[in-house]
C-alpha cells in the first residue's frame, strides 16, 4: 500500500484519476440501463439486446479511431466534443418511445463518439511518475477501474426503481458531461504532447506485444461475458447481480494486494493463470451458490493485475501517440471478446444446459493464458531503475 501511497503523492495523480473515473462512471451504468428502459419502452428485449449491440460495435470500432486522432485535435478539444455528440444521443434514447429503428441507429452513434477518457489519461500517467512506478500507478488505476463495474450496475437499478428507467438514462448523459468537462479541465491534458504516428491506423498491431495485448484482453474479457451470462442461468437473477459483484471485489483486492508485485515478464501469465483456475474450479460443484461465489472471488483476484500489467507494457513500448491508439485497440478487443463470450454462452445454455457455459468461461480463459505464454518473450521487463 505505501506504494501507491507513493504514487498518488505525486502532482496531479489523484486530481487526475479521480476525474477520469467520474468522466467514465456513465460507462458501468450503460449496458444495464440501456437494457432496462428500450426494453421498458419497447416492450421487446430483442430490440434492447440490438441497441446494446449496436452501442457495443459503435465504441469498438471508436476506440483505436478515437485514439489516433487525439494528436490532430487535441485531447481537450476531442474528448469534450464527443461527449457532447454521446449525451445528446443518450437523450435521445431517454425520449424516444416510439421508433425503434431510430433508437437503434442512435445507439450506434452513441458508440461511436464514445469520448477515450481512458486512452488520454494514459497518456498522461507517465509524465507524472518515476518509469519505476508504472506498474505501480497502472495496477492502482485498473483496481479503482472496478468501482464502476460494482456501484454503475446497482446505481442505473437504483434510479430506475426509484424513479424511472429514463431519468436513468438522462442521469448517465449528464454524468458524462460533467465529468469529461471536470477530466478536460486538468491543466496536464492542454499541455501533453502527443506527435502523430507516422504509422497507417493499425500499424502499431504490427508490434507483437500490441497484438498479445489484443489477444488476451478479447479472450479474457470473453470469460467474463460466459461467467455472468452463466451465473444467471446457474442461479437465477436474484442471486446472480451479488456473486457477479464478488468477481469484482476479488479483482479490487487482487489490484491492492499483487497488481504492484508485477516486475518480471512472467508476471501477466501468472495474473491470467489465477483467473482460468477460479473457473477451473467451478466444475467442483457448478451448481451450488456459495462454490461459485468463492470461485469467482478467486477468478477476480488476477483481473484488476492482468490489465493494470496489460496497459504498463503498452505505456513503456510506446509514445503518447502511438499508446493511445494501441490503448483503443485493446478496448476494442474488450468489448468484441465480451459480446462473443456472452452470445456463445447463450446459445450453449438454450442448446445444452445452463452449467454449460462454465465450459465457455473455462475455454476463453484456458485461451487467454496460452496466448500469454505464447507471448511472454515480447513482454519489457516493469522493473525500473531511478
Amino acid at each position: 500500500m505505501a506504494s501507491y501511497s507513493a504514487v498518488l503523492s505525486r502532482p496531479g495523480v489523484a486530481r487526475i484519476m479521480g476525474s477520469q473515473l467520474l468522466a467514465r462512471f456513465a460507462f458501468g451504468m450503460m449496458s444495464l440501463a440501456i437494457v432496462l428502459h428500450i426494453q421498458q419502452s419497447f416492450k421487446s428485449y430483442a430490440i434492447a439486446g440490438i441497441a446494446l449491440g449496436a452501442e457495443t460495435v459503435g465504441a469498438a470500432i471508436s476506440g483505436p479511431i478515437a485514439g489516433r486522432v487525439l494528436s490532430k485535435f487535441g485531447p481537450q478539444r476531442l474528448i469534450r466534443i464527443l461527449a457532447l455528440l454521446s449525451s445528446t444521443g443518450l437523450l435521445v434514447v431517454a425520449f424516444e418511445h416510439t421508433n425503434a429503428i431510430l433508437v437503434i441507429a442512435v445507439c450506434l452513434i452513441v458508440g461511436l463518439t464514445s469520448p477515450p477518457i481512458q486512452q488520454v489519461a494514459r497518456a498522461v500517467y507517465p509524465t507524472l511518475i518515476k518509469p519505476k512506478e508504472t506498474s505501480h500507478l497502472f495496477s492502482l488505476d485498473a483496481t479503482l477501474q472496478e468501482l464502476l463495474w460494482v456501484f454503475g450496475p446497482v446505481l442505473a437499478t437504483m434510479i430506475s426503481a426509484t424513479y424511472s428507467t429514463t431519468v436513468s438514462v438522462v442521469f448517465m448523459a449528464g454524468v458524462q458531461i460533467v465529468g469529461t468537462f471536470l477530466f478536460s479541465q486538468n491543466k496536464e491534458l492542454g499541455v501533453l504532447k502527443m506527435e502523430s504516428s507516422k504509422k497507417r491506423l493499425g500499424g502499431v498491431l504490427k508490434k507483437p506485444i500490441v497484438m498479445a495485448n489484443v489477444l488476451i484482453n478479447l479472450m479474457l474479457v470473453a470469460s467474463f461475458g460466459g461467467a455472468e451470462v452463466g451465473t444467471v442461468a446457474v442461479l437465477g437473477i436474484r442471486d446472480a447481480g451479488v456473486v457477479i459483484a464478488v468477481l469484482s471485489l476479488g479483482s479490487i483486492v487482487g489490484g491492492f494486494a499483487f497488481g504492484h508485485r508485477a516486475k518480471t515478464k512472467w508476471a501477466l501469465l501468472k495474473f491470467v493463470g489465477v483467473t482460468t483456475v477460479g473457473y477451473l474450479a467451478v466444475f467442483l460443484h457448478p451448481t451450488d451458490l456459495i462454490w461459485i461465489t468463492i470461485c469467482w472471488f478467486v477468478a477476480g483476484l488476477g483481473v484488476a493485475p492482468a490489465f493494470a500489467t496489460m496497459a504498463s507494457m503498452i505505456s513503456l513500448s510506446f509514445k503518447a501517440g502511438d499508446s493511445a491508439e494501441a490503448y483503443g485497440w485493446a478496448n476494442t478487443a474488450q468489448l468484441l471478446g465480451y459480446s462473443g463470450g456472452a452470445a456463445i454462452a447463450g446459445i450453449i445454455i438454450d442448446n445444452l444446459y445452463p452449467g454449460a457455459a462454465w465450459f465457455v468461461t473455462l475455454t476463453a480463459g484456458s485461451l487467454a493464458t496460452i496466448a500469454a505464454l505464447a507471448t511472454v518473450r515480447f513482454n519489457p521487463s516493469l522493473e525500473h531503475k531511478e
